[in-house]
């Protein structure tokens, strides 16, 4: 009995001891350092650049081509409406010889998109008066129908006749009468800032 008694007495030491083994390894944590939460960025904050000194050389040249810019423009806005038109007696469809003209014009006006024109179509003395309006008609049409071909927009291209009301030239001859049968360009509007 008394070997029994120790058996038991050893078995329920086993017993109690794996008790708390396992209770141990159950209650057993992870104790971990707590961390202090992140800092939140700081915010980017960007520092005005000064502005870079301009330099009086700068500055001319700038200028300088400005003021080129604005002569190469009158040069060509004179040349524009300085160049005619001219048209054969009693004809409104364009000559051969004048295309180079209205190819010019046709440049100029897709160089500056926001110009603005009127042709005014003229004629010589011979004929009515209403004739001649019908027929500067006509030939202020004609050349803006050549413009728009070449790509000009419509809206930008106005037309009115003066018929024989404005000549360019007084003499009734042929040397005269051949300066007023013409078309005319004027500039309306349009002109790009800073180029007047």
């Amino acid at each position: 009995m008394l070997l029994s008694g120790r058996i038991k007495s050893s078995q329920s030491l086993l017993m109690a001891a794996m008790l708390l083994f396992a209770v141990g390894c159950v209650k057993q944590t992870v104790e971990t350092e707590e961390l202090p939460p992140p800092k939140p960025p700081a915010p980017m904050v960007r520092k005005k650049q000064p502005p870079k000194p301009v330099m009086k050389k700068e500055m001319d040249v700038t200028e300088a081509e400005r003021r080129r810019k604005r002569a190469a423009f009158k040069r060509s806005l004179a040349e524009f409406e300085n160049d005619l038109v001219y048209f054969d007696f009693d004809k409104s469809d364009i000559r051969p010889d004048m295309r180079a003209t209205l190819d010019a014009k046709a440049r100029f006006l897709q160089e500056f998109p926001s110009i603005r024109v009127q042709v005014e179509g003229h004629c010589d003395e011979r004929g009515t008066v209403e004739y001649n309006i019908a027929l500067g008609h006509r030939r202020s049409q004609s050349s803006k129908d050549y413009l728009v071909s070449l790509g000009v927009k419509s809206s930008r291209v106005d037309t009115v006749s003066y018929g024989e009301e404005r000549p360019a030239d007084t003499r009734s001859n042929e040397a005269g009468w051949a300066k007023n049968r013409r078309a005319k360009f004027n500039v309306i509007g349009g002109i790009p800032a800073g180029m007047n």
